[in-house]
């Protein structure tokens, strides 16, 4: 290394030079080093006091949301039963409003439910049929189609509507009236329902 020593009518002006230390980093990196992490330090700390405030605020709506979720979610379920229930409902009006329809057009039609309902009896224990006064001629006229016993009175009873019929029995009333058979599908449907909730 070669060295030259300057004058100051040379003109050359020689500034201080600042030697490194052969340990590390000198004191001005030092300080500038630990500046920065100190910054670092207090954005992070800055982030997390921001989010946690943002968390703070947010939780009464992230709260709302979950309870309106959760409403929606119990309302579908009634809205769903509701509207099982009406078409239950519905579908015995209707089937009910056929039925007198037919019984009205059809004076046989009680015929079909007498012999379906006796069919499901004792004969030696059944020993009266009532039935409302315009079925009754027909079920005596057909008698021997329905294959009644000739010891079953057939009782024609005012306070009866069309499509009634009640056995009566040694054991009992059997009432195979169509009103009657509507209301126990009705209740069979209601029960299952229920069951299904």
């Amino acid at each position: 290394m070669s060295s030259r020593v300057l004058r100051p009518e040379d003109g050359v002006v020689a500034g201080p030079i600042v030697w490194r230390s052969a340990g590390g980093p000198t004191a001005a990196v030092l300080s500038e080093s630990r500046s920065s992490e100190q910054e670092a330090e207090a954005h992070n700390q800055g982030l997390a006091a921001g989010e946690a405030a943002a968390m703070q605020k947010m939780d009464p709506v992230l709260n709302g949301l979950r309870a309106i979720i959760a409403e929606l979610a119990s309302a579908r379920k009634r809205v769903r039963a509701a509207a099982e229930d009406d078409a239950v409902k519905l579908a015995i009006a209707i089937a009910r409003r056929i039925l007198y329809r037919e019984l009205s057009t059809d004076p046989d039609a009680i015929l079909g439910l007498v012999k379906a309902a006796f069919g499901k009896l004792n004969a030696r224990e059944t020993h009266r049929l009532r039935v409302s006064p315009s079925d009754a001629a027909a079920i005596q006229e057909h008698r021997a189609k329905l294959q009644l016993p000739p010891a079953l009175e057939i009782a024609s009873d005012g306070s009866l509507s069309p499509g009634s019929a009640i056995f009566e029995t040694s054991r009992g009333e059997l009432d195979a009236s169509f009103d009657t058979q509507l209301s126990e599908i009705d209740r069979g449907l209601t029960d299952v329902m229920k069951r299904r909730k």
